[in-house]
């Protein structure tokens, strides 16, 4: 038997800034008139939403309403937590790589993730691999400042020093990356035993 609507409603871009519809079957539809990002920010909002009380079972995701036995007054609705684990930090760096910086946005999501728990160590493994990725993210800077320079002015006497220095620079940052990507190598290595 097919189930008729009581009302139909009509949404379009001239009245709403972001439609998402999700059919029973078949693919998601988005339609925006957003920036991705801010897009972006408002759907993870809305999934932030969904983890409150109301939405941690069948009945609240049903109702919309906070279910009246897992979340009664005095229920332990406290979630078993996992440890922040350096994948966890790989997978923001990996979520966020179309944006414009990518890892200032993701050191935003671990900083903001508080309820995942975390110890010294597995804060200075999080330090690191964002560290790492910064520091490639400057070197490939560098490298990019000294390819436009040398395309630019071309390789002269006036021109060596600078693009020496340049070179230097992105050999020394890339050395850091590399430093900090074997220490986690060994961190890992160690914690897996």
């Amino acid at each position: 038997m097919t189930r008729i609507p009581d009302a139909v409603s009509v949404a379009s871009l001239d009245t709403h800034r972001l439609i998402v519809a999700v059919p029973n079957e078949g693919p998601a539809e988005i339609s925006c008139n957003l920036p991705r990002t801010v897009a972006a920010d408002v759907l993870r909002q809305l999934a932030d939403n969904l983890d409150s009380p109301a939405g941690r079972c069948a009945t609240a995701i049903l109702t919309g309403h906070p279910c009246p036995v897992h979340d009664a007054p005095g229920h332990d609705d406290r979630r078993p937590t996992i440890p922040l684990d350096p994948s966890d930090i790989r997978g923001a760096l990996d979520f966020n790589a179309g944006r414009s910086d990518q890892v200032l946005a993701s050191l935003r999501d671990v900083l903001l993730d508080t309820e995942t728990p975390r110890d010294p160590e597995q804060a200075l493994a999080a330090a690191r691999i964002l560290f790492e990725a910064h520091a490639r993210q400057i070197a490939a800077l560098v490298e990019a400042h000294y390819s436009a320079t040398r395309a630019r002015w071309g390789l002269s006497r006036s021109t060596r020093g600078l693009l020496t220095g340049y070179e230097g620079a992105r050999k020394i940052v890339t050395a850091y990356a590399d430093g900090l990507a074997a220490e986690q190598a060994l961190a890992e290595g160690a914690a897996s035993k």
